[in-house]
């Protein structure tokens, strides 16, 4: 019973921490080590990877002309799950719940296992909107049990070492399936055309200044 009510208390206290970042306050952007957006290069999210002890492969990203539709739908860093056959899985218990639920659910992936899978989604729909980092067209990855997409960006900073990489490593160190970990990086990439990058980082540094008023 200690052992859940401590469970609890963790998940209230990640919850809240990631309300409160989301909205931008100085102290806890200073913390995270959460920056402006940048444009980023193939080099520089390895580079960062790096740093962050990340793997550098099987990272995809989307074109210019999907950024905001993607990025406006999407929690960072947050993941999507996916069974054998490309099918959604829901790890969030309510739609209000946060992306805590991920530290338990991925270490608890299993074959065989009941999940809820609401028909809205698939992999391969998804996969048709990703690129690599240089640009080229992505491809489906290899057959796993499951497939774990987590949505990433650089400029989110310490998120990427306390999240990103615990539920990389999670996956990687499941003994009762074979997951997967796609990155889905959303930062806006050097290979798009310049006017874009030039107009969706000015729109996505003024959005950022309105949320710290």
């Amino acid at each position: 019973m200690l052992a859940n009510l401590r469970s609890s208390y963790l998940l209230t206290i990640c919850c809240a921490i990631l309300i409160l970042i989301s909205s931008c306050t100085p102290i806890l952007k200073k913390l995270y080590g959460i920056k402006k957006p940048d444009i980023e290069s193939r080099e520089s999210i390895e580079k960062s990877f790096r740093k962050w002890g990340l793997d550098e492969t099987n990272v995809v990203c989307v074109r210019s002309d999907q950024f905001l539709s993607t990025l406006r739908n999407q929690g960072l860093p947050d993941a999507s799950i996916f069974d054998h056959e490309g099918k959604y899985i829901e790890y969030r218990q309510t739609d209000t719940s946060c992306n805590a639920g991920l530290f338990q659910f991925i270490p608890d992936l299993q074959k065989g296992a009941s999940y809820k899978r609401p028909d809205t989604l698939s992999m391969q729909a998804l996969f048709t909107r990703f690129y690599m980092l240089d640009g080229q067209k992505a491809q489906l990855p290899e057959p796993a049990d499951f497939y774990v997409l987590i949505y990433q960006t650089i400029w989110t900073g310490k998120l990427n070492k306390d999240h990103v990489k615990i539920w990389e490593d999670q996956a990687k160190a499941n003994q009762k399936a074979k997951v997967k970990v796609i990155k889905v990086n959303l930062d806006l990439q050097a290979w798009w055309p310049e006017e874009e990058q030039k107009k969706l980082r000015t729109l996505m540094r003024n959005q950022q200044s309105k949320k710290r008023k």
